[in-house]
C-alpha cells in the first residue's frame, strides 16, 4: 500500500517505510556480529512486533541476510550507514526498501531515489536539517539525539521544523523511544536495548520479549492499538515458534 507523502515540500508517493512508521513508530537497528545471528535476531524481534528493521552496510554477507529475511512478507528492510553511492548497489542487490545515511548528501539522495530507494538522511544541527529538507530526503534522522540533549533537544528541532518528518536516532533505547514519539517524532531509530551486545549471549526469547515491550510503550505513546499484549505473549508461549 502506498501513502501520499510530502517529500520536503513536494507531493510524492512513498512505500512501506512511511506507512510502517506512521502505524508503529519504530525502526530497530540490528547490528549482529555475523549474518546467521542477524537473521535469528531479526526474526526474534519480528515475533515481538518489530517489522521495520535496519541492517548495517558494513556487515559481511548483508546481501544474503536481507535476501533471506525478505522472504518474510511482513518485514520492511533497509541498510544503515550508507555514505557512498556504491553502497546503493548493495542495497538494490539485497532487495532493501530504504537506506539510512548518517549524513546529508544531495547526490547520494538523488541516486537512491533513481534506484527506487527511500532515504533517511542524518542531521545534527538545525542547519543540517534544513539542508536535508532541500536535498529531498524522505525522512530526516536527528542524531545522535541521545548525546545532544535527548528529548529536550529534539523538542526544539521539532518546533522549528513543524510538519517535517523527523526521526530520533542515535543512543535511543526502548525506554526512551516513547518520549520522542510523544514530542512528535514520526519514529524512533532504536539502536540499544532490544538486541544484545555482540559479546553478550541472549536467548531469542529475550529479544522477542524486549521487542514486545518496546512496541507496547510506543503504541501507548502514539495512541494506536497494540498488536499483542505482554500477557497474551506469555500465554502463547511456544506458539510464537510455530
Amino acid at each position: 500500500m502506498l501513502a501520499v507523502f510530502t517529500r520536503c515540500g513536494q507531493d510524492d508517493e512513498v512505500g512501506e517505510l512511511l506507512d510502517n512508521l506512521r502505524e508503529h513508530g519504530v525502526l530497530a537497528i540490528v547490528d549482529a556480529p555475523v549474518r546467521e545471528r542477524l537473521v535469528e535476531w531479526a526474526m526474534a524481534a519480528a515475533k515481538g512486533g518489530v517489522t521495520l528493521l535496519g541492517v548495517p552496510a558494513s556487515l559481511p554477507g548483508v546481501t544474503e541476510a536481507i535476501d533471506e529475511l525478505s522472504d518474510e512478507a511482513h518485514l520492511t528492510l533497509g541498510i544503515t550507514g550508507v555514505t557512498r553511492q556504491e553502497q546503493l548497489s548493495v542495497a538494490v542487490a539485497a532487495g532493501a526498501d530504504f537506506v539510512i545515511s548518517p549524513i546529508t548528501d544531495h547526490a547520494l539522495i538523488d541516486a537512491a531515489h533513481a534506484r527506487g530507494l527511500e532515504v533517511v538522511a542524518g542531521a545534527t544541527t538545525f542547519t543540517e536539517v534544513a539542508a536535508a529538507i532541500h536535498a529531498g530526503a524522505d525522512l530526516i534522522s536527528v542524531h545522535p539525539v541521545g548525546a545532544l540533549g535527548g528529548p529536550e533537544y529534539f523538542r526544539e528541532v521539532a518546533r522549528t521544523f513543524r510538519g517535517v518528518p523527523l526521526l530520533a536516532g542515535g543512543h535511543v533505547d526502548g525506554e526512551g523511544a516513547a518520549a520522542y514519539l510523544e514530542l512528535g517524532a514520526l519514529g524512533a531509530l532504536v539502536d540499544r536495548g532490544v538486541f544484545p551486545a555482540p559479546d553478550e549471549p541472549a536467548a531469542l526469547e529475550v529479544i522477542t520479549a524486549r521487542a514486545l515491550a518496546l512496541m507496547e510503550v510506543c503504541a501507548d505513546a502514539m495512541g494506536t492499538p497494540k498488536r499483542i499484549s505482554m500477557s497474551d505473549f506469555e500465554l502463547m508461549g511456544e506458539g510464537l515458534d510455530t
